[in-house]
């Protein structure tokens, strides 16, 4: 599983922007680019997010980007 510490990171758990878009209904490549160069997932993309397998066999929780969001430091995941 990937060290996730950043929204920037989650985001690379996608082969590409196009990829991660391609998985989230009304998402678009430009979308997850501007959100990879913010290093933000705005909170109304999240249910789409964590409703994809890329981010479920990644390890993407809620509790984490919840975390990651209020800038908390996240527990490296084994």
């Amino acid at each position: 599983m990937s060290d996730l510490r950043r929204f920037r990171d989650v985001i690379d758990l996608w082969p590409s922007r196009e990829g991660m878009a391609s998985d989230i209904p009304g998402a678009s490549a430009w979308t997850v680019s501007k959100w990879w160069q913010r290093d933000a997932i705005p909170s109304e993309w999240w249910s789409a997010v964590l409703g994809t397998e890329t981010a479920r066999s990644g390890g993407v929780t809620a509790e984490l980007l919840t975390a990651l969001a209020a800038r908390e430091p996240v527990e490296a995941r084994a």
